[in-house]
């Protein structure tokens, strides 16, 4: 019933957006009665913290099977930021309950953490690419919150149909973006 309800919340958000999200509507959809939902999720917000959870964990995993795939740091990197885009491409509702888009707006601060284990592995990567090429990576954070701003942005601008191109497009800008940085990163 748990996972009914999660599904019934994601469906309504992809179709019409997450402030057409109800209690009464998932009710609906999965048909039972508002009560029920209340029985699994003490309240609406309850419930949108479980899918941002949700989001955190297949978002994680994905940048982590990424990592994992390559030897070389760099390659790493940008299959790392390929994967936040494909994760954000592939799961656009959990996506943007993550990140308080599509009109989610509540506070999230206790998740904090589990954004954290995703830039916290981005970090490590990036301190390897540094060392390798003689760096400083004692500003290794720095790099973090700019890659991360910078995926972001394009993810959000692609998703409100403001990248001309499109998906592709934006899936290129990503890809670029990342060159540019390890570049800059690396460069004497």
């Amino acid at each position: 019933m748990r996972d009914s309800i999660l599904s019934a919340a994601r469906e309504i958000a992809s179709k019409e957006g997450w402030r057409a999200v109800t209690i009464r509507k998932i009710a609906g959809l999965i048909e039972y009665s508002p009560p029920v939902i209340y029985e699994y999720f003490d309240s609406k917000e309850d419930l949108l913290l479980e899918l941002v959870r949700m989001g955190y964990s297949g978002q994680l995993e994905a940048v982590e099977s990424a990592r994992e795939a390559s030897d070389d740091p760099e390659e790493a990197l940008r299959e790392m930021a390929r994967a936040w885009w494909r994760f954000a491409v592939e799961a656009p509702d959990l996506y943007q309950v993550m990140y308080g888009l599509g009109g989610v707006s509540f506070p999230v601060t206790e998740l904090r953490k589990e954004g954290e284990k995703i830039a916290g592995s981005m970090a490590e990567v990036i301190e390897e690419i540094m060392r390798e090429n003689g760096k400083d990576a004692a500003n290794v954070w720095d790099k973090v919150v700019l890659g991360w701003a910078t995926v972001h942005g394009i993810v959000s601008l692609a998703m409100a149909g403001r990248i001309a191109g499109g998906e592709a497009e934006a899936e290129r800008l990503v890809d670029q973006a990342i060159r540019d940085y390890l570049k800059s990163w690396t460069d004497a």
